[in-house]
């Protein structure tokens, strides 16, 4: 039998699907609409895929949470993400990925400086 799950975000992050406690896959919208909006990065114990459903998504990677390179998402292309790691929409305009990563996944933060 085959699960349809439609695309329709409500929120910034949502979990659409789980599979018994070992992975998960969600609707990823990011809530803020440049980089100098954000004023933190992200880091998990395990690798997050992304990938661009709709619109505009710039990735904000680094490796050491202190230089950041801003990564714009294509679609058509998958990106697994293992640094630290935010994201936002240009101008606020639409954007949406997939996102799937494993339940057991444990989140550090690290402040970073606005430009």
């Amino acid at each position: 039998m085959v699960q349809e799950i439609p695309i329709k975000p409500k929120k910034r992050w949502e979990v659409v699907f789980e599979e018994n406690g070992r992975w998960r896959c969600g609707i990823y919208v990011p809530e803020y609409s440049s980089r100098n909006e954000v004023k933190y990065l992200e880091k998990h114990n395990a690798p997050e895929l992304f990938l661009l459903v709709k619109g505009k998504i710039v990735l904000l990677l680094s490796e050491d949470g202190k230089n950041v390179v801003e990564k714009p998402m294509e679609e058509g292309k998958i990106y697994i993400v293992t640094e630290w790691h935010n994201a936002y929409r240009p101008s606020g305009c639409e954007g949406i990925a997939l996102v799937i990563e494993r339940t057991d996944i444990e989140t550090e933060y690290v402040e970073i400086k606005v430009h």
